[in-house]
Order: structure tokens, then C-alpha cells, then sequence
């Protein structure tokens, strides 16, 4: 019983370590994530979507947030 216990010991401490971990690349990929404006429309879209290349969306914001208190309105397309 004591050599099982050891094993549900070391998965759960790999499970940690993969989910620290995985928290770090969710932190790191948002903080690298550019949203394009349309500045004829006032929409903003999330990198991905079908719109984030249009000829009008010349505005870049850093953050949802920025975009928002920008006066633009979130894609109903890709819902960033």
C-alpha cells in the first residue's frame, strides 16, 4: 500500500507543476495578444478572426479594455 501511496504522491506533483505551468503560457499569450480596430465601424476584433485583417481596422489596442474605452464594440464574430 506505502508504494501506492508514493505514486498518487508523484502525479499529483506533476499535476501542479502542468498546471502552474500552464498558467504561465495563459498569462504570457494574453499579454502578447494585439486586438485591431475598424475605425469606420468602431469594432474591434480578437488575432484569429476573419475581420482582424480588414482594410479599415487600422486601430490597435493592447488590451479589451483599452479598445472599450476607445468607443469600439466587441466583434460578434469572434467575441473577444
Amino acid at each position: 500500500m506505502l508504494q501506492g501511496s508514493v505514486s498518487v504522491r508523484r502525479v499529483a506533483a506533476w499535476l501542479l507543476v502542468l498546471i502552474l505551468a500552464m498558467s504561465a503560457v495563459v498569462a504570457a499569450e494574453n499579454g502578447a495578444r494585439v486586438y485591431h480596430g475598424n475605425t469606420k465601424s468602431k469594432i474591434f476584433h480578437r488575432p484569429g478572426c476573419r475581420y482582424y485583417n480588414c482594410s479599415k481596422c487600422t486601430a490597435t489596442f493592447p488590451t479589451r479594455q483599452k479598445a472599450v474605452a476607445a468607443g469600439y464594440k466587441p466583434c460578434k464574430v469572434c467575441k473577444p
